[in-house]
């Protein structure tokens, strides 16, 4: 018997095993969120030590994600602030792709059934109801997607994923749907060499820079976000001239000056979420293949500029060992 969904997520869903499932079912109100009840459901078995099957512990890879999580320093005046996706999905419809709609099961946008399904094309996608392109004033709300996998040549990757509803861009590069993200790569002795910033069409993986390079708060990194386009950056002279960021990377000056620090593991926060592999995704909605808004330029219908999920984009697993992502 299916029971009513929680109406709250735990606030820091990478520690220790309870709560993942959860948190992979998390308040999506109709019709969103009965699209995703039985995947998530699906997703709630007897945990193995390596569930996502991409060869490091499941354990070790929660650890990584929260040792290394980012401070992100906002704009004093961003508008398009960050949300979860499930945030989102709260505040969306969705669209399945052109042609003829046979009837299916909700849960068919993560492949649970076996027969061609248009929501599940890639060619679906989500319509945010309006109001929604601002993201969330709630903190709590404020979400970071993680995968770890393994580097080509030995080591880790650990990737950090930042959602936004809004990509607001002087009308001309904007759209509905933002993924943005970061990658620490960490040695075989999991010692962090540096990390990868990408940014618009840099982004697989992004701009390397060493550890020692980049302004960190204990071992955390800090990420300077562009205004509205939410471009990674490591420093005031990474950015260029059409984009606007916080003036220092150091977030205690940035807070005295305006900018708003999100410390992306902390307790105020929605904490990181480990996403798995596509293949044997921890949370339903990383198998998705659909497009994250329906909007680009100037507010006009598009089916190309919003973005597809995390896992469908060239940074996913950009860097990694043959084989790596399932």
């Amino acid at each position: 018997m299916l029971r009513a969904l929680p109406t709250r997520t735990p606030r820091r869903p990478i520690h220790g095993r309870k709560g993942r499932c959860l948190h992979s079912m998390r308040s999506f109100a109709r019709p969103a969120r009965v699209l995703l009840v039985l995947a998530g459901l699906a997703a709630c078995v007897a945990r193995a030590a390596d569930l996502d099957g991409d060869g490091i512990d499941d354990d070790l890879e929660d650890a990584l994600l929260q040792r290394f999580a980012p401070v992100v320093l906002l704009h004093p005046t961003e508008e398009a602030l960050p949300a979860s996706t499930g945030w989102l999905l709260a505040r969306a419809e969705l669209e399945p792709a052109p042609g003829p709609r046979p009837r299916v099961l909700a849960a068919s946008i993560l492949g649970l059934v076996g027969w061609p399904k248009p929501v599940e094309d890639p060619a679906a996608r989500l319509h945010p109801r309006k109001g929604s392109r601002g993201g969330s004033a709630d903190h709590a709300d404020w979400t970071v997607y993680g995968h770890v996998f393994p580097a080509e040549g030995g080591g880790i990757l650990v990737q950090y994923w930042f959602f936004y509803a809004f990509n607001d861009a002087y009308g001309l590069f904007d759209h509905e749907g933002d993924w943005e993200h970061i990658t620490v790569k960490v040695s075989p002795s999991l010692a962090p060499e540096g990390a990868w910033y990408a940014r618009h069409d840099n982004s697989h993986p992004g701009r390397w820079f060493e550890w020692a390079e980049l302004a960190r708060e204990g071992e955390h990194p800090v990420v300077l976000s562009g205004r509205g386009t939410h471009a990674s950056f490591a420093s005031a002279d990474d950015v260029p001239l059409y984009e606007r960021t916080c003036s220092t990377t150091w977030p205690a000056a940035g807070v005295a000056g305006g900018c708003t620090a999100w410390r992306t593991w902390g307790d105020e926060t929605g904490g990181v979420v480990n996403v798995g592999e596509k293949g044997a995704p921890r949370v339903p909605f990383i198998a998705w293949p659909g497009r994250w808004g329906s909007t680009g330029r100037m507010g006009l219908d598009s089916r190309s500029l919003p973005p597809r999920g995390p896992a469908f984009q060239q940074g996913w697993c950009s860097g990694g060992a043959p084989g790596a992502c399932r």
